[in-house]
């Protein structure tokens, strides 16, 4: 992960950071294509990050009981299927994978060496896992719930204590009902999603030579699809879930889809954006960019109680969600540091609050996307002072419905 150079006149106050759920299996399989048989090995928990969870479940912001709120296989009824797999083995769509749980305790680990300081006991949270200090939250989906508490065991493992998870308890994620949740563009939340063009319309609007109609309808021939309404990100989805697991894919199906990580964020930006730029990001993930904001305030709030009582608190310093690839790339949007590709598996956003150590009303953010730091729009480095960052997003915010 590329780090900034170190600026003495600031302190680390506050972090956060989003992630996408990691390597799973696919969504939608590719017409025709011979489906790959799954193992032991692809599906058993990685055992490094093997931890014990407490789920809170909030509706509306309270917490509930869990069989007030809906999860997304209770929403979705269910609607996966299952894959071919090793005799007396269940896998089915959309599952992480021993691939995917690595990967989200890579990134802990990464994470770790950003915030904490086991040899000290200084850095931003302390080395042993307490839900006082360090908040989770996850779309309530199995594969970003076991991202988070893998991402939580990569965080708090030590390596200097025999590479043993530090926690005396359940790692604390909150989960939300599912038809509410609002870590993604969700219709249900924001009925003005629906108004975005489907594939099928997309695809009628371009002319004949627009690339990524050619490259669609070129794919769909090679696989003998022709009718199909599956668009780009979708084709792709089952090469990508090959790739990440070791799976072989046909060398001319390759040749075919080289281009579709561009086109794919091409063929979502275009849907997207097409009820306008703003709206949809409001929509998107304005609530979200509301609790970055209002977690980046409570944590200036509590450090400026904790400086002026002369007394250590307790109080959540760094903030984790475990979301998707249609939650980083709004946010991305939002910041203005997309790349139009495709987000990988585990890819993240992760942003570090500073004040300084000479004017407590001078506070900066830094934004690392997926290992590069970015430099903000209307900031000189790195370092964006929070004024400027909560202006660039002054019109993108949202805490409240938009209506068709």
């Amino acid at each position: 992960m590329e780090r900034s150079k170190a600026r003495s006149d600031l302190q680390l106050i506050g972090a956060q950071i989003i992630f996408r759920h990691g390597a799973r299996t696919p969504l939608f399989l590719m017409p025709t294509l011979e489906e790959v048989i799954y193992s032991n090995e692809h599906v058993e928990n990685y055992a490094p990050a093997k931890w014990d969870i407490k789920l809170i479940t909030k509706r509306d912001g309270v917490i509930v009981a869990k069989e007030n709120i809906s999860s997304a296989n209770d929403k979705e009824g269910k609607r996966d299927r299952q894959l071919k797999s090793v005799s007396g083995l269940s896998v089915r769509t959309g599952q992480l994978t021993a691939v995917g749980e690595k990967q989200l305790y890579q990134l802990g680990k990464l994470i770790r060496s950003e915030l904490i300081d086991p040899k000290e006991n200084a850095g931003l949270i302390p080395s042993t896992y307490d839900p006082q200090y360090v908040y989770c939250r996850s779309t309530y989906m199995d594969r970003t719930i076991s991202s988070a508490r893998a991402f939580l065991a990569g965080l708090f493992t030590s390596d200097e204590k025999d590479h043993k998870i530090q926690a005396t308890g359940p790692f604390e994620i909150e989960v939300n009902h599912f038809p509410d949740e609002d870590l993604f563009p969700n219709t249900n939340v924001y009925p003005i999603l629906k108004n975005c063009p489907n594939v099928i319309t997309l695809y009628e609007s371009f002319n004949d030579d627009h690339d990524m109609k050619k490259a669609r309808q070129t794919l769909l021939n090679r696989i003998g699809a022709a009718d199909q309404a599956h668009g780009i990100v979708e084709l792709y989805d089952d090469i990508v879930s090959r790739r990440a697991h070791n799976f072989s894919v046909p060398e001319d199906i390759l040749n075919l889809v080289k281009d579709f990580e561009v086109m794919s964020a091409r063929e979502f930006v275009y849907r997207a954006t097409d009820i306008g730029f703003d709206v949809f990001l409001r929509s998107a993930c304005g609530p979200l960019l509301s609790l970055i904001r209002e977690n980046f305030n409570s944590i200036l709030k509590n450090h400026r109680e904790e400086k002026t009582s002369n007394t250590k608190k307790p109080f959540q310093r760094f903030f984790i969600y475990s979301a998707h690839d249609s939650t980083i790339i709004p946010l991305a949007m939002a910041f203005e540091i997309f790349q139009m590709r495709w987000p990988e598996y585990a890819t993240y956003i992760f942003l570090e609050y500073f004040i300084s150590r000479t004017n407590p009303d001078e506070t900066y953010v830094t934004v690392n996307f997926a290992g590069e730091l970015q430099v903000l729009p209307n900031c000189d480095d790195y370092y964006c002072p929070y004024s400027t960052f909560l202006t660039n997003l002054e019109k993108r915010f949202q805490q409240t419905k938009i209506s068709i």
